[in-house]
């Protein structure tokens, strides 16, 4: 009975991967939620993989702002993001015996890596898609979005951090995926933030509206603290994103924000940027000095 309701997905999977953008739309009714179930229900990583491929690119652009988050979001992200944690989860248990001998361990921690990186890639087509649009876009329609793209990217952000540690100082040996990975967060928070900034809270938003913004922000400031002395440019846009929507919504968030938090956090960063200066122009005043010995 499994092997037949498998050859049934199966088939149903081969029709849809021929169908066009009218025909998507067309069978959009019946056909996401069955492909939805197929995806709650896979197991293996490359199969989580294709089927949200499928969801983000074939059926996303279809689905109106007013039912995205009921009707997709909230039935897709929580398993990505499960799927998520279970990745940086065997990463982290792992890499500390990667070694140049141990083949088998170097191949299949660079799988993980790789499947990471398609999976920040497949939400990234998501964003993008909600980015090209010009629909008016509220709070509500994107409630499970930000909250998960936000801990992938503090997630793999403190990852790649904490990389020479966790692998033992032999980071070298995925350092090319490593790289691939930062480089895809760095996107997705970039179109996430742009995302963001489309969004208009009405005077009367209800009060789910302003504690999901007011999430988003305090969730900026902690990534923040983990790229303060990574990405400067990237770190910059992130206070600004914080601070522009801080006064953009100040009347709806003033009340909830923690404000001593923010300070602190800016306080921090600044001294952290302080020191980074002064030991680049120590640097430079030595590497002068020797250029002129």
């Amino acid at each position: 009975m499994k092997t037949s309701n498998a050859m049934s997905q199966e088939s149903l999977l081969k029709e849809i991967s021929q169908w066009n953008e009218e025909m998507c739309q067309s069978e959009l009714e019946s056909a996401l939620p069955k492909v939805v179930s197929m995806y709650q229900c896979c197991s293996g990583w490359a199969e989580h993989i294709r089927l949200l491929k499928i969801l983000m690119e074939m059926f996303l652009p279809h689905i109106s702002f007013t039912e995205l988050e009921q009707s997709f979001f909230s039935q897709v992200l929580p398993k990505a993001v499960n799927l998520f944690d279970t990745l940086m989860d065997e990463l982290s248990g792992q890499a500390g015996a990667l070694s140049s001998q141990n083949t088998e361990l170097r191949a299949a921690l660079r799988n993980v890596l790789q499947t990471v990186i398609q999976l920040l890639e497949t939400l990234s087509v998501c964003i993008r898609h909600l980015c090209s649009t010009h629909e008016l876009l509220s709070v509500d329609s994107i409630h499970s979005l930000p909250a998960s793209v936000l801990h992938m990217v503090k997630t793999t952000f403190t990852h790649c951090k904490e990389s020479e540690m966790l692998y033992s100082g032999r980071m070298h040996l995925v350092a090319d995926l490593l790289q691939a990975l930062f480089k895809e967060a760095y996107s997705l928070q970039k179109q996430l933030m742009e995302l963001l900034d489309r969004i208009v809270l009405e005077p009367e938003a209800s009060e789910e509206e302003v504690v999901d913004m007011v999430s988003v922000l305090h969730n900026m400031l902690e990534i923040c603290s983990v790229i303060s002395n990574m990405d400067h440019a990237l770190h910059a846009n992130t206070w600004k994103f914080v601070i522009k929507q801080s006064l953009k919504h100040q009347s709806l968030l003033e009340n909830h924000l923690r404000h001593n938090d923010i300070v602190c956090s800016l306080c921090q960063d600044i001294l952290i940027t302080f020191h980074s200066c002064l030991q680049l122009a120590e640097q430079m005043k030595l590497s002068g000095s020797q250029g002129w010995s």
